[in-house]
């Protein structure tokens, strides 16, 4: 694992690297940055209805600024789940605009990280003996600091590089507070907002939240699917050491690598960004429509890309942090790979009886809505020619769609598919960084023929 170390920006000097312990003092703050949010949002949509859009351009893009630095000063000081948030809503430069993408990204991997006089003594309760002894060479500066742990780089007495991924003392207690109040907050929003429901994702939270403070799930995810994508030359996944190993701890194989999102050091490196996304869509065909089973949180400060040893080779991807790893049903997978077919046949009734068979309910089963929901899952983005789902696009198929789901609102979403959801909106998001040129039609015919070899 491997982070290229970076100054910290303003918006990250004045908090504090301790979050705030206990159920209420994570709550009041939390919930008062989102409703003054919410009420400044709703008087600046009056002003743009009564002035006008143009006459109120910069007072939106003031508020755009200021909001998304208000958002990450909150969830920098929160830490948890929040933060992790703010990485799923940073990675979508598909559909946020750049005020955003651009504050809201910088919490990848440069939260602020806590004091070695709090990291070391867990470290040493679970692995059992001091750090000198442990390791030849420790060093004390993390290189990585995110929404659980933060990782630090260390060499074994065999001379191997290693990363030591080290959880937060007490994260298993916010992430269970937090758990409740976007639970709350999302209950609370569903009554103020009709056009979007947040339950459906902080549902799926809660099934995952406990397993991404279980490293020793973490590690066994990663070695499931390195032994899944073995015959694959374009993908590395570092190997785990388990003799310093623990629920708490994970020690791995350092990667020297560059951040996928980084395409000034991906250009001097001679590797061409289209390709690299290229590379990643194929790589999460293989493992959602093939395997069913993958990484289920790819945001830009869990890949990496490898040079090749030789400048015009292929490049790597690396891939690093598996709490969020799912494993769908056989069946699952394959109703996934016949919704696909569908939705790029156009094939209406196929669709709706595919996504009831699924789990998708509607409050009236319509074929239309089902309809509409699969295109805007897939179909509109394969129609329109692009590798990914631009801002206008998304503004597009989220208005259809709004209009669809109001006359007839979805009651029940299974959760498997909102991770799918997830990962596809990176992916989207990655696409536009990495200025994507991927045919995704023909990107995905391969998996759609059990008969065809898929092309890396």
């Amino acid at each position: 694992m491997s982070v290229r170390p970076t100054r910290l920006p303003v918006v990250f000097q004045a908090s504090t690297a301790r979050p705030p312990y206990g159920r209420l003092r994570r709550l009041i703050p939390l919930g008062a940055t989102v409703a003054r949010l919410w009420l400044n949002w709703r008087v600046l949509r009056l002003k743009r209805r009564i002035f006008g859009l143009e006459r109120t351009a910069e007072a939106t893009h003031r508020f755009h600024v200021a909001s998304a630095e208000a958002i990450v000063r909150r969830a920098v000081r929160q830490q948890g789940l929040i933060i992790k948030t703010c990485q799923f809503m940073g990675s979508r430069a598909d559909i946020l605009m750049d005020e955003y993408v651009r504050t809201l990204s910088l919490v990848h991997d440069r939260v602020p990280p806590r004091p070695w006089e709090d990291m070391r003594p867990l470290i040493e309760e679970e692995l059992a003996g001091t750090v000198e002894a442990l390791f030849a060479d420790f060093d004390k500066t993390p290189i990585a600091a995110a929404s659980l742990a933060q990782v630090y780089r260390a060499t074994l007495h065999d001379g191997t590089r290693v990363a030591v991924k080290v959880q937060y003392p007490g994260i298993d207690r916010i992430v269970k507070w937090d758990l409740e109040i976007i639970d709350l907050l999302t209950k609370i929003w569903a009554r103020l907002e009709t056009v979007i429901d947040f339950r459906p994702i902080a549902q799926e939270m809660q099934r995952n939240a406990p397993d991404e403070v279980n490293f020793v799930h973490e590690g066994r995810a990663s070695e499931e699917l390195a032994r899944i994508l073995a015959d694959r030359d374009d993908v590395v996944i570092p190997k785990i050491h388990w003799h310093l190993s623990t629920r708490r701890v994970l020690t791995m194989d350092y990667l020297d690598g560059i951040k996928i999102t980084d395409i000034p050091a991906l250009e001097a490196a001679g590797v061409r960004s289209a390709e690299v996304a290229h590379t990643l869509i194929d790589l999460f065909n293989t493992m959602i429509l093939k395997h069913g089973m993958f990484h289920a949180d790819p945001h830009p400060g869990n890949l990496f890309v490898i040079p090749a040893a030789e400048r015009g080779g292929k490049a790597k991807i690396g891939l690093v942090d598996f709490g969020l790893t799912k494993r769908i049903p056989d069946e699952f997978r394959q109703q996934m790979v016949v919704l696909t077919s569908a939705i790029i046949a156009q094939q209406s009734d196929l669709i709706s009886n595919t996504m009831t068979d699924m789990g998708f309910r509607t409050r009236e089963e319509s074929e239309e809505t089902y309809t509409a929901l699969g295109e805007a899952f897939l179909g509109d983005v394969i129609r329109s020619g692009r590798a990914y789902a631009d801002q206008a696009l998304m503004a597009d198929i989220n208005q259809r769609l709004g209009k669809v789901l109001r006359a007839n609102p979805l009651v029940d979403v299974p959760g498997d598919v909102i991770l799918i959801a997830r990962v596809m909106g990176l992916l989207s998001g990655l696409g536009r960084s990495l200025d994507s040129e991927t045919d995704l039609l023909a990107a995905l015919m391969p998996y759609l023929d059990p008969d065809a070899e898929a092309v890396s």
